[in-house]
């Protein structure tokens, strides 16, 4: 079976570690909607990789974790208090007197542009006329 081929080459390890190709990744979505086995293996092989990793893990030290809670329950303080403080003044309606204006550069570039497109035409023109008198 096409599946077997992904089990045994090692395919699945690659996908889960994240050194699997474009091409292999899109292969092996489309594989896992055919074969149903294929997404077993898959949960069977995530499973062994987070315990071989969960194995050799180095818990960090204690004071870490409060340190880190702290650091967290501070920002997100700041951020609540930031994001509450906000506020939007003097927000009108533009007069009518108001005129849009363009950059510079947006004229520069239609300039440039209208510019080719008539020695675009010009160009075709001349073409036709070379044509005809031949």
């Amino acid at each position: 079976m096409e599946y077997e081929r992904y089990i045994s080459d090692g395919i699945l390890e690659r996908y889960f570690l994240g050194f699997a190709t474009p091409e292999e990744e899109a292969e092996l979505q489309i594989h896992l909607d055919i074969f149903p086995e294929l997404q077993t293996e898959m949960d069977a092989v995530e499973r062994r990789i987070e315990k071989a990793a969960l194995k050799d893990a180095v818990p960090p030290p204690a004071h870490i974790k409060t340190a880190l809670m702290q650091q967290i329950a501070a920002e997100s303080a700041n951020q609540q208090s930031y994001t509450y403080k906000v506020r939007y003044n003097n927000v009108s309606a533009p007069d009518s007197n108001h005129k849009m204006s363009v950059h510079i550069g947006w004229k520069i570039v239609l300039i440039v542009l209208l510019s080719m497109i008539a020695l675009s035409l010009l160009a075709a023109i001349v073409f036709y006329m070379a044509t005809i008198q031949k």
